[in-house]
């Protein structure tokens, strides 16, 4: 029943957006048109069924003429005003639902995007990794920048922020958008990726022999820069919060190794 009201409703809406756009006087010229034909269809019909003689009549055949253009307009007037408003109506309604759609795009947005880099934030991170690991399992990267602190002490949190900036954008380009990358906080960044855990360390290899070669250069500064990495296997279904456990231990023992290198374990499940 209610998809009956809502389909004659919608038919309605569409009829008026109809009679709006064809404008007042064409649409009060075409009714009038289709109420005259109709009228004299159906006057002479009948006359010639029940009595032709009606026919030799001046009254009989000029009154089916008259009525309609002069009764025909007021009433598509006013049918007009009434079409006209439910347009109006309905145009407002599309207008608000597609406002109400773009903000709450753009809440769900922010809330699920780190400000500052554009990448998923944590929250965003765990419900998507939730997916991912339904699906399969999941190659997990946690990334920490060396010496981060020391950069926002000697330049300011200005340039590190520039810092965080560069980093995800160099992130995004090595391994979105197959990997689901997003920062944590601070300078603490993670992915997830189906690809084999080699391929992943070869890599971040990369961008640190990148780094070491071409050192970053924000506002006319040298940045010197690396990264550590835990880099564990989180099996299908399996415990995220555990994974980033043992990728956090990884890190742990990258930095205390020395920093700018990447460490591995085994699987969690």
């Amino acid at each position: 029943m209610n998809n009956m009201n809502n389909h004659h409703n919608t038919q309605m809406q569409e009829k008026a957006l109809f009679i709006a756009r064809k404008g007042l006087w064409r649409f009060i010229l075409l009714s009038t048109l289709q109420t005259l034909l109709g009228t004299l269809a159906i006057c002479y019909l009948a006359y010639w069924l029940i009595n032709p003689a009606l026919f030799n009549n001046t009254l009989a055949l000029m009154l089916p003429a008259l009525v309609p253009p002069l009764v025909s307009p007021v009433v598509s007037y006013f049918s007009y005003r009434v079409f006209s408003s439910l347009a109006d109506d309905h145009l407002q309604l599309h207008q608000e639902v597609l406002r109400r759609q773009l903000l709450e795009r753009e809440l769900r947005m922010q809330a699920n995007t780190d400000m500052l880099t554009g990448l998923s934030n944590r929250r965003a991170f765990f419900e998507e990794a939730e997916r991912r690991l339904a699906r399969g399992h999941q190659t997990l990267v946690l990334i920490d920048l060396d010496f981060f602190k020391a950069i926002n002490d000697q330049h300011g949190h200005d340039i590190g922020d520039h810092v965080l900036v560069r980093m995800a954008q160099l992130l995004s380009d090595n391994f979105e958008p197959e990997a689901l990358l997003a920062r944590l906080g601070g300078e603490e960044f993670a992915f997830l990726s189906s690809l084999e855990s080699e391929l992943l360390i070869d890599q971040l290899q990369q961008i640190n022999r990148t780094l070491q070669k071409n050192p970053m250069k924000i506002k006319k500064l040298r940045v010197d820069l690396s990264l550590s990495a835990g880099v564990v296997i989180v099996e299908q279904n399996g415990d995220l919060q555990e994974g980033l456990i043992q990728a956090d231990t990884c890190l742990y023992h990258a930095k205390r190794n020395g920093r700018c290198q990447i460490q591995t374990a085994g699987t969690s499940s």
